[in-house]
C-alpha cells in the first residue's frame, strides 16, 4: 500500500516529465510505423521471410525459453544502465529523450510491419509476441527515463549550488537495481509467456 502511494506521489510530482516522455515515445512509435509501411526491396523481403519462418514454427518455443532469457534480459539491462549513466551527466537529458524515441520507433516499426504484411494475422502476432513484455518494458522505461532526467537536472543544480551528491547517487543507484528486477520479470514474460501464447495461437 505504501509503495502504491509513493508511486502515485511520484507520478503526480513529475506529471509534466511523464507527459513529455510519453509524447516523445508516441512520436517515435508513429514514425516507426510509417517507416515500416515505406520499407521496400531486399530488406522487406528478408523480414517477410523471417515472419514466415516464425509462422512455420522456426522459432524458439516456450519450453526452450531459457535460450533467449539471458539475451532478452541483458538487452533491457543495458538500456537501464545506459540511462543510469546518462542521468549522472549534465548532457544526459537530450540523450535520454533520444533513447525513448528510438524505443518507440523500434516498437512502432515492428507493429507496423507485421500489420502491413500480415493484416489481422500480423496484428495478432504483434499482440501475442510483442505486446505482453512491452507492457512492462515501455511503462518502466518511461518511468526510469523520468528518474534519469530528474537526476541529471539534480546533478546540474548540485554543481552550481555546491551540494553533496553522495546520498542522491546512492538512492539513484538503488532505484536502478529495483528497475533491473522489474525488467528481469519482463524478460521472463518475453522468454516464456509470449512464445507460449504464439505457439497456442499458431496451433
Amino acid at each position: 500500500m505504501k509503495a502504491r502511494h509513493l508511486m502515485k506521489e511520484h507520478v503526480r510530482k513529475n506529471i509534466w516529465q511523464y507527459l513529455l516522455i510519453s509524447i516523445i515515445f508516441g512520436l517515435g512509435f508513429v514514425l516507426g510505423e510509417v517507416n515500416a509501411g515505406n520499407l521496400q526491396g531486399g530488406t522487406r523481403s528478408h523480414l517477410v521471410e523471417m515472419v514466415d519462418s516464425f509462422l512455420k514454427g522456426g522459432v524458439v518455443t516456450y519450453q526452450e525459453g531459457y535460450r533467449i532469457f539471458i539475451p532478452a534480459f541483458l538487452n533491457q539491462a543495458r538500456l537501464i544502465v545506459l540511462i543510469w549513466f546518462l542521468g549522472m551527466t549534465v548532457i544526459g537529458v537530450p540523450l535520454i529523450l533520444a533513447i525513448v524515441f528510438i524505443k518507440g520507433f523500434s516498437l512502432g516499426f515492428t507493429f507496423g510491419f507485421l500489420v502491413k504484411e500480415k493484416a489481422l494475422l500480423g496484428f495478432m502476432l504483434a499482440m501475442l509476441s510483442v505486446f505482453p513484455q512491452n507492457i512492462i518494458y515501455v511503462l518502466f522505461t518511461i518511468a526510469w527515463a523520468v528518474v534519469g532526467l530528474n537526476f541529471s537536472v539534480y546533478i546540474a543544480k548540485g554543481r552550481f549550488a555546491g551540494a553533496s551528491l553522495g546520498q542522491g547517487l546512492a538512492t539513484y543507484t538503488v532505484t536502478m537495481l529495483v528497475f533491473l528486477v522489474v525488467f528481469f520479470f519482463g524478460a521472463l514474460v518475453e522468454s516464456f509467456l509470449s512464445p507460449w501464447l504464439v505457439e497456442m495461437f499458431i496451433k
